[in-house]
């Protein structure tokens, strides 16, 4: 066992150390497509492109939230800056194609595909009810076809100009997390899909890159509510929740690197996964354990 744990810490020592290093001034003028960027994560992501001189697109149901973003870029980015927005719900599948249509439209071109959109869906368990159900029915379709779909119609622009996709995904898609267990099949998904494809791209010499970033706890308002609503009081007291600013440049640097994965916060998320394999009775029962609700005891 303690052969196991010595080198789950030398592969989390190893990690930290061979990190790429990042040039901001690689992103200046870079056309960017993020998705679901009106709140959290996604929100933070815009503004650090903004700063950082990149073209922007950004997408989610709200315009009136969309608006504010816009103008929230222009304070952190250039006051003529390029940066528009486009409403569209990722359920139905026929807007994705124009999302892409309109974000090489008005920026010229499409460099990076930041997939970031989740549905928000209640904690609870599965007891194969309808709703259930339902809501498998809803998750699948926008957190894992969307991005399928979004990703195809994105293949030729950012195959012609050597760029980059980014997929937002979570620990949930590489260790099972109760009572989410649709989301974190999306999840698992997304990973699946994505790593084939990279093998496609690979194959092919096809120049894309494909950057899998693994969350854990971010501390975005959305997910915070969810787990007090379902009174996951104890999770929320022992995991130091990041901060979506500190995630989202996380992200970006990832995505600029042409990391394959990368891990935040790394060293919980990444000791997590590894454990999956080495220890995966211990790495459970740790995750029941944090994850109980107060209901449960």
């Amino acid at each position: 066992m303690w052969k196991k744990v010595i080198a789950v810490l030398l592969g989390l020592i190893l990690g930290y150390w061979f990190l790429d290093d990042f040039d901001p001034d690689h992103l200046k003028g870079k056309r960017v497509l993020i998705t679901g960027a009106s709140t959290g994560i996604g929100e933070q992501i815009a503004y650090h492109y903004a700063a950082f001189g990149a073209k922007l697109m950004i997408t989610s149901r709200r315009e009136n939230v969309l608006q504010e973003v816009i103008s929230n870029c222009r304070e952190r980015g250039a006051k003529d800056g390029e940066y528009y927005y486009v409403t569209a719900d990722m359920a139905n599948m026929s807007s994705t194609e124009q999302v892409i249509k309109e974000a090489v439209k008005k920026l010229g071109g499409l460099d990076i595909l930041v997939l970031n959109h989740i549905v928000i869906m209640p904690l609870g368990e599965w007891r194969g009810t309808p709703q259930n159900l339902t809501t498998l029915e809803q998750v699948t379709d926008i957190n894992y076809k969307a991005y399928i779909h979004l990703t195809s119609h994105a293949l030729s622009e950012l195959e012609k100009n050597k760029g980059s996709i980014i997929v937002v995904n979570s620990l949930a898609g590489k260790v099972a997390i109760p009572f989410v267990a649709a989301y974190s099949a999306s999840k698992f998904a997304l990973d699946g899909f994505f790593s084939a494809l990279r093998q496609e791209f690979k194959m092919r010499n096809c120049d894309i890159s494909i950057t899998s970033c693994i969350m854990g706890l971010i501390g975005t308002e959305n997910a915070v509510s969810q787990l007090a609503q379902f009174g996951q009081d104890y999770l929320l007291s022992v995991m130091n929740q990041a901060r979506p600013s500190d995630a989202a440049l996380a992200i970006i640097k990832g995505g600029a690197t042409r990391s394959r994965e990368i891990f935040f916060p790394y060293m919980s998320v990444r000791s997590s996964y590894l454990l999956r394999d080495w220890l995966p009775e211990t790495i459970e029962y740790v995750i029941r354990y944090i994850n109980t609700p107060s209901h449960y005891i």
